[in-house]
């Protein structure tokens, strides 16, 4: 018995894993409740994600985020609720942002959370998704005490609106 409960949760797991391509749609970054500003241009973004019996897993995606946008790794745990009909799923992830490129000059790593809605067929491999996600960031220390304390006031975040493109397999 224990083997074959040992085999079904090793199957299930490999067989829930997922392979993500997505782009940007809209992003804005604001500066500690200011009105927002508007990037031009799109990012896009390659994740992986691992789920645990289809409710709950880990993730990982690298966005590049074009001329106007930023380049960011964004480790996340997610939660996947069924939101009705057997083809759609809410989605919840928290996580970590991490600024690659010039950004990582800039910003230090920050939390990260987002929400969106899943549309797959139960039998096809390919699903869709509309993922509206929240990075906050903080600037990085200059050295200059003074300036230190006045860049503390300021709280950025970057919100993306993705429409992602999902494997599963």
């Amino acid at each position: 018995m224990k083997k074959i409960s040992l085999l079904l949760i090793a199957v299930t797991t490999i067989a829930s894993a997922q392979l993500r391509l997505g782009l940007d749609v809209s992003r804005e970054m604001t500066v500690s409740g200011m009105s927002g500003e508007k990037s031009e241009g799109m990012g896009f973004t390659l994740g992986y994600e691992k789920m645990l019996l289809s409710l709950v897993g880990v993730g990982a995606e690298y966005t590049a985020g074009g001329d106007e946008g930023v380049d960011m790794l964004y480790g996340y745990a997610v939660g996947k609720i069924p939101v009705g009909f057997p083809m759609v799923r809410g989605i919840i992830r928290a996580g970590y942002s991490l600024p690659m490129g010039d950004a990582a000059d800039f910003y230090e790593a920050g939390l990260a959370y987002g929400v969106g809605l899943r549309v797959k067929p139960p039998i096809f491999p390919i699903g869709i998704e509309a993922l509206y996600t929240m990075h906050n960031l903080e600037m990085k220390s200059s050295g200059d005490d003074m300036e230190d304390m006045f860049m503390a006031l300021f709280k950025i975040k970057w919100n993306v609106l993705n429409i992602t493109a999902t494997y599963s397999f």
